[in-house]
C-alpha cells in the first residue's frame, strides 16, 4: 500500500468532463441546469416542473374556479372508494394514491397557468366537502362509527344515492359555492 500524494486523484476527479460540477465546457450531465435556467428566466415552477403551481408568498390561489365535470366525477369516485374500501380513510395503497394525483396533475397541466393552483384548491375543497358530508351521514345512520371502521355497503349505497351528497358536486349545496356540475 502506498501512502503519498492523494490530492492528485482528487484533482483528476474534478477535471473529469463527466463530473457534473467540473465546470468543463460543453458538459452534458449537469442535472440542475434546466432548473437554474428556469429560475434565472423568471419562470416559476413547482417541484414537478409545472408552471403556475408555485404558491409561496401568494394567497390568490385559494379560490373556487370552474373545473371539468370529468374531474368532479373523478373526485366523487375517489371519495366513494375511500368509504367503501377503507371506511372513510385514504387507504394504504400508494399505487392508488399516486394514480389519483397523477390524473389530477395531468388535468391541471391542460389549464392555463393562472388557473392551475386554483383548480387544485377547488378539487381539494370538493374532496374534503364530500368526505365531510359522507362522514356526517354515516355517523347519523351508524351510531358509534369512527373513521377506518367498516361501513355496511347498503348504508353507503343509500348515502351516495341521496341528493344531499351529490348536490355538493352539482353545486346545489349551500356549503360549496361555484362547484356546479351535472352528474
Amino acid at each position: 500500500m502506498r501512502i503519498g500524494n492523494n490530492s492528485q486523484g482528487i484533482w483528476q476527479l474534478f477535471s473529469n468532463k463527466s463530473f457534473p460540477f467540473s465546470g468543463a465546457k460543453n458538459q452534458k450531465s449537469n442535472p440542475n441546469s434546466k432548473a437554474i435556467e428556469d429560475l434565472l428566466s423568471g419562470r416559476r415552477k413547482n417541484s414537478y416542473g409545472v408552471e403556475g403551481m408555485r404558491i409561496t408568498g401568494r394567497s390568490d390561489w385559494k379560490r373556487i374556479i370552474n373545473v371539468s365535470d370529468e374531474m368532479k366525477q373523478y373526485v366523487l369516485e375517489d371519495v366513494k372508494k375511500e368509504f367503501y374500501k377503507y371506511g372513510g380513510m385514504s387507504g394504504d395503497n400508494t399505487a392508488e394514491t399516486d394514480a389519483y394525483y397523477d390524473k389530477i396533475h395531468s388535468y391541471v397541466k391542460t389549464l392555463k397557468e393562472s388557473d392551475r393552483s386554483p383548480a387544485t384548491w377547488t378539487l381539494s375543497r370538493l374532496h374534503l366537502d364530500l368526505a365531510h358530508a359522507v362522514t356526517t351521514a354515516v355517523k347519523e345512520k351508524v351510531p358509534g362509527w369512527t373513521n377506518g371502521k367498516p361501513i355496511p355497503s347498503d348504508v353507503l349505497d343509500e348515502i351516495f344515492a341521496d341528493g344531499s351528497v351529490t348536490s355538493i358536486v352539482s353545486g346545489k349545496s349551500s356549503g360549496t359555492k361555484g362547484l356546479d356540475v351535472k352528474i
